[in-house]
């Protein structure tokens, strides 16, 4: 099987170029540098989610050295179990009532330290700072807290894309994480003893099997909530600036009707999601389009390929906002027709929360903005493998009046 080296000059410049390589003919290839088997087409990535074959065993050595054992990484009734802990905290009313006021205020309160200024830096200013203040609100953590919270979502994130398995980059996110857990022991004694109605009190009192959820446990689903969390909306929110500001055409249409707004996010998170590819585990050999997997083997989905499967999407890699294969109504379910936050079983617990950061943050922004564009005309570059997103986001505006 031909291998195309994630680690290129030439791919980390263009991935997208390499997506169409890999539909048209090598839908299955192995990547001799990570050893690991990749799959592109949407059909395929959507079963590596469904099928049990493909486990979530990958994230033994990908997040358990940093989180511990989380709920990503469970199969089966284990993963429901624990997911079924977390899931009213993030969908429906209780998403609604309690949630979207946080978020309200959040966005409003990082627009406003803009303070009236011309040139603002998008991810150092908001993109980077709003969902990690979002989740810590959430949790019900001390808000006064932030950079540390901020700091250490940081470090851990770069051991999520360390596809190189550099051991520098390991050692950082596990001293970073052992700050975080002396913080956080403290913080779940307290919380246990006096809880209150926010999620981190829901995961100290909640039991599963009639035991209670052990502290490392909490810390690691938090953990993994700041890191998951944080990082998808970050990088998701600066992609969808970068593309309206390249789509002129789309952005006067969203300006003109607000309605396309949850179009426009999901176009956006089909067009360049957050993440780029995710690992699974096969238990068994099995058969995928252009060949076999073996059994015991790590393969890479390319989410961001599937996004752009042209038996999925017409002309996929066009922006396109009125897209008719796409509805926004069933795109945050289980009955999603992107990849970006899985399928199934596996489908991100977290999606609708996601959706409604991303409602609050652009609805606000395109209301402070009457007029925005790059900075110096420059138009931010795109790096990363594993996440992909604009290196920074320099963006000269006019005031609403």
């Amino acid at each position: 099987m031909h291998s195309i080296n994630f680690f290129s000059e030439d791919y980390q410049e263009n991935p997208y170029y390499y997506y169409q390589q890999m539909h048209e003919r090598y839908p299955l290839f192995y990547h001799e540098p990570t050893d690991s088997y990749v799959i592109s087409l949407f059909e395929d990535v959507e079963r590596a989610f469904k099928d049990p074959i493909f486990t979530s065993q990958n994230y033994s050595w990908q997040m358990e050295p940093i989180h511990g054992v989380t709920m990503i990484q469970m199969d089966g009734r284990e993963h429901a179990k624990n997911r079924n802990v977390v899931v009213p905290s993030f969908r429906g009313k209780e998403l609604l009532e309690q949630t979207f006021p946080m978020i309200q205020q959040s966005a409003a309160s990082l627009i406003a330290a803009f303070n009236g200024r011309d040139v603002i830096e998008l991810r150092k200013e908001f993109t980077n700072i709003f969902p990690i203040k979002v989740i810590v609100d959430i949790l019900g953590l001390p808000g006064e807290d932030l950079h540390l919270f901020h700091r250490w979502y940081t470090l851990t994130s770069r051991q999520f894309e360390n596809i190189a398995n550099s051991p520098e980059i390991l050692h950082t996110a596990m001293a970073a994480m052992e700050e975080y857990r002396q913080y956080m022991s403290q913080v779940i004694d307290e919380r246990k003893e006096h809880p209150g109605t926010d999620l981190l009190s829901v995961l100290c009192t909640a039991s599963i099997d009639g035991v209670e959820m052990p502290k490392d446990r909490i810390m690691g689903f938090c953990s993994a909530l700041l890191q998951a969390g944080g990082e998808t909306t970050d990088k998701a929110l600066a992609s969808m600036f970068r593309n309206l500001l390249l789509n002129p055409d789309q952005l006067a249409l969203l300006r003109q009707d607000k309605t396309l707004l949850d179009r426009a996010i999901t176009e956006s998170l089909r067009y360049s999601p957050p993440a780029h590819m995710i690992y699974r585990v096969t238990s068994e050999k099995v058969q995928v389009t252009g060949g076999e997997i073996p059994a015991n083997a790590t393969v890479v989905c390319m989410l961001a390929a599937a996004n752009r499967d042209a038996s999925k999407f017409e002309k996929p890699d066009e922006f396109n906002i009125l897209r008719k294969e796409i509805d926004p109504k069933t795109a945050y379910s289980g009955a999603t027709g992107i990849s970006s936050f899985g399928f199934g079983r596996h489908f991100c617990v977290g999606a609708q929360l996601a959706k409604m950061e991303m409602q609050v943050a652009v609805e606000a922004l395109l209301d402070h903005m009457a007029e925005f564009e790059f900075a110096d005309n420059k138009v931010p570059r795109e790096i990363g493998i594993f996440t992909r997103y604009p290196e920074s986001m320099s963006i000269r505006y006019k005031v609403k009046i």
